[in-house]
């Protein structure tokens, strides 16, 4: 590995596109995002041989809600500022 990087990085970790996170960690990334599903909710959506729990759901599935949204949310900002620099009637 140390031929793929500068020599200031030899010893070091290489760079990765992932990030780990414990399931608590993971859990407080969630924030204040809201659970809207109900135990009820939670039986209808589930497949066959799929058993998630509400607490799974809490702490893994809306993290990950919360991070799609905030993705959403740049990517359509985005597209407003580059249709106004543009002058774009789109944004």
């Amino acid at each position: 590995m140390q031929g793929h990087y500068p020599s200031s990085h030899v010893g070091r970790t290489p760079p990765t596109l992932y990030l780990d996170f414990t399931h608590e960690a993971w859990g407080r990334l969630r924030a204040d995002t809201p659970m809207t599903l109900s135990e009820a909710d939670l039986t209808q959506l589930r497949g066959l041989n799929e058993r998630v729990s509400l607490d799974e759901v809490v702490e893994i599935y809306l993290p990950l809600s919360r991070l799609l949204n905030l993705y959403v949310a740049a990517t359509q900002e985005l597209y407003r500022a580059t249709a106004t620099f543009l002058g774009s009637d789109a944004a």
